[in-house]
């Protein structure tokens, strides 16, 4: 890291910033200003990224494995094939954001905003995603296996072709989701909300719907369910 980098990053001022490709493991930057910056193929494994101002940055293909980012600001950030496994994302803000094809396995997504984002192909499994907020998020061809979607918030989310194998949807809000192709393989329900939901191009019949809402709810037999209704 050249002396003028590491005075910007000490300063936390890096507003606007051209940092593609930079090494920046371990950086504390909690709190920084990063709001437009460029962060494009950067290397910030393990940052301390905490509260930190990223909206409207390019974080595309960027290492962020392991970083720590609760309550950071990524409204509309482009995180295009970033690598964020473990990364801690608590009570973060991603509304609108671009995360395709990305990397957040075993993440913690807790609490988290994500409204209207675009997660498409993203590795999500085995993330934490309790009680975040995912309305209208498209989630298409998303790998969710084994994610904790305890009393999230999905209504009108795009889920086709996603992967819910053994996902734990307990008290999920999933009114009107697009579940088309979708493999809900022994995924929990139980409590969930999926009123108007689509589930007429899917297998139901690996998964229990008891003590779950489908009112309205389109079956794979063309049918309108009148479950809790």
């Amino acid at each position: 890291m050249s002396q003028e980098l590491d005075l910007l990053i000490k300063s936390k001022n890096l507003r606007g910033r051209n940092l593609s490709g930079e090494r920046l493991f371990g950086a504390e930057l909690d709190q920084a200003d990063l709001n437009g910056a460029n962060l494009s193929n950067a290397r910030l494994s393990g940052a301390e990224l905490n509260q930190a101002d990223m909206e409207n940055a390019n974080l595309s293909n960027a290492h962020l494995s392991r970083a720590q980012m609760s309550k950071a600001k990524l409204i509309g950030a482009d995180l295009t094939g970033a690598k964020m496994s473990e990364a801690n994302l608590e009570g973060a803000d991603l509304t609108k954001a671009i995360a395709k094809n990305t990397k957040l396995s075993e993440a913690n997504l807790s609490h988290a905003k994500l409204d209207h984002a675009d997660f498409a192909g993203a590795d999500l499994s085995n993330a934490d995603l309790t009680g975040t907020s995912l309305v209208g998020v498209n989630l298409t061809d998303a790998i969710l296996t084994n994610a904790k979607l305890k009393g999230a918030i999905l209504t009108s989310c795009q889920l086709s072709g996603a992967k819910l194998t053994n996902a734990d949807c307990t008290d999920a809000d999933l009114r009107s989701v697009q579940f088309s192709g979708a493999d809900i393989n022994g995924t929990i329900f139980k409590g969930a909300n999926l009123s108007y939901a689509d589930l007429s191009e899917i297998n139901i019949y690996s998964t229990s719907f008891m003590g779950a809402n489908l009112c309205e709810a389109l079956m794979p037999d063309g049918s309108r369910s009148k479950q809790g209704c």
